[in-house]
């Protein structure tokens, strides 16, 4: 039984021995065969209309060397591999070593599988895998597509091409520039694995490590280090989404917008840029920064975006819901903010409050200027309040009216006008900082000038309707205009708390 086994694998072996031995190049045809053993030794020299089959595959040429003890040979002028229906692989010289199943192709190197065309002028190919291969520089055509690199492999069974250095592809709609590259004939979409640039026709920049592009489609997916660049706006993130055709990119997870020009930036969570409308906007966690070389203003809010104004010429930064602005010198919370660029006006709706110099100040609608990125001017529309608490955390003066207009020197709070309605409650001191009474009038208008962030002075325009209270004739908690409302603690302290969401 035993001896039966052992014979038994030693068969099987020779059995799949013989299934795995290559098959001998076949002669098919050639006008002279020359055996001169004295000049060729072991070789057969073929000259005229030479035609070689192994496999599925014909071999043709003008003449050649066959060496049938190696079941190789080299062949010599109009070179040319024919594999199947589609593969046809033209040269000028050509080593095929039949065992191997690999052909070794020099000098003018034409391949043609279906709709691709792939040059160059040393190309190794083997038959069994159907791959080829080039490491000194080569041009593959596919339709419209064009793509040259330093190395290149083919595969002709997946229709996939693998290209490594000094990769470039040109379509008719953008220009890719890469490291590493893998691009599939048939579906015609490329893939990165390295550091990756594509520049659009319509002067889209995208850059990626990690990713994929559709030369059809023009849609693309990155996956690292990526970013999109329309005009002056930069869109980056771990992920980001790019539409060609529409002129559009959403990025997802730790997201930019960049305005070069403004020098300002968005960051957030999720954030689309559009091409065709010029808007940009980011969401989940968003927050932009104004650039300012001593002094960066810090704006959050649940929904930022850029876009062109009404001239198409001059971009703005909109800012919807729960708005929090934090500078050094000024903070702020408003429901919505709009910013323009042109005048530098930034505008805030709904419940705005500002704090600056140790006041906080109130209206309906309030608008800030600033000027070298400084601020130079606020204007407070309808229900304009300010609030200053003195030395005492229980004493706060007051001024409110109609409307304020207000100038900032170097970047502080100077002075405020109120225009109409004017009321006032104000804390008096004597030289040496001692409380000694209060000062309540109403007046059209007032002026009120601030120094070392706090109140320094109120002064009257026109006859007030003036009360001066001793302290100790009056309940300092009932010492409140109407409407009043301190709040101190939405104020954003540091742009770290005003950062969070």
């Amino acid at each position: 039984m035993r001896i039966f086994l052992i014979f038994f694998f030693l068969l099987l072996n020779s059995i799949i021995a013989l299934a795995q031995k290559p098959s001998k190049i076949e002669i098919i045809n050639a006008d002279i065969l020359d055996y001169d053993k004295a000049k060729y030794g072991n070789l057969t020299r073929l000259v005229g209309n030479c035609a070689f089959k192994q496999d599925n595959v014909l071999l043709y040429c003008d003449s050649a060397m066959l060496d049938e003890t190696r079941n190789s040979f080299d062949a010599y002028s109009r070179v040319k591999i024919i594999q199947g229906d589609s593969l046809t692989i033209t040269a000028d010289l050509l080593k095929y070593d039949g065992n191997e199943k690999k052909a070794r192709l020099f000098d003018n190197i034409t391949m043609v599988d279906k709709d691709i065309v792939l040059t160059t002028n040393n190309l190794e190919y083997n038959t069994k895998t159907r791959v080829g291969t080039y490491y000194n520089g080569g041009k593959l055509t596919n339709k419209e597509n064009v793509l040259t690199s330093r190395n290149g492999y083919y595969y002709a069974n997946s229709r996939d091409s693998y290209f490594r250095y000094n990769v470039v592809l040109t379509s008719p709609e953008s220009t890719m520039k890469s490291d590493t590259l893998r691009y599939n004939t048939g579906t015609r979409i490329a893939y990165f694995y390295g550091p990756t640039t594509i520049l659009s026709k319509d002067g889209d920049k995208l850059y990626t490590e990690n990713g994929n592009y559709n030369t059809l489609t023009g849609k693309a997916n990155f996956y690292k280090k990526s970013t999109y660049q329309t005009g002056n706006q930069i869109l980056r993130g771990d992920t980001l989404f790019y539409d060609r055709k529409q002129g559009f990119g959403k990025g997802y997870s730790n997201v930019s917008v960049e305005d070069i020009a403004e020098k300002v930036t968005i960051f957030g969570q999720y954030a689309q840029s559009n091409r065709v409308n010029n808007v940009s906007y980011v969401t989940k966690k968003a927050f932009a920064v104004l650039v300012s070389d001593s002094d960066s203003l810090y704006l959050a809010a649940d929904t930022l975006k850029t876009k062109l104004d009404t001239n198409g010429k001059d971009r703005m930064l909109l800012a919807y819901h729960t708005v929090k602005i934090f500078k050094s010198d000024l903070q702020a919370v408003c429901d919505s903010m709009a910013f323009a660029f042109k005048d530098s006006i930034m505008r805030c709706y709904k419940d705005p409050v500002i704090w600056a110099q140790g006041s906080q100040l109130s209206a309906d609608f309030i608008t800030l200027q600033l000027k070298n990125k400084k601020l130079d001017k606020i204007n407070m529309y309808n229900a304009a309040f300010i609030i200053s608490p003195d030395d005492s955390i229980n004493y706060f003066n007051q001024v409110k009216g109609k409307n304020m207009y207000g100038t900032f020197l170097e970047g502080k709070l100077e002075r405020l006008l109120v225009e109409g309605n004017g009321q006032s409650i104000y804390f008096a001191k004597e030289e040496n900082g001692k409380y000694i009474g209060v000062n309540s009038a109403e007046c059209s208008n007032i002026l009120v000038k601030f120094k070392e962030n706090k109140t320094d002075r109120i002064t009257f325009i026109t006859k007030p309707d003036a009360t001066f209270s001793p302290l100790n004739q009056i309940d300092v908690s009932e010492l409140k205009l109407k409407n009043f409302n301190y709040q101190e603690t939405l104020r954003p302290k540091s742009k770290e708390e005003a950062l969070i969401r």
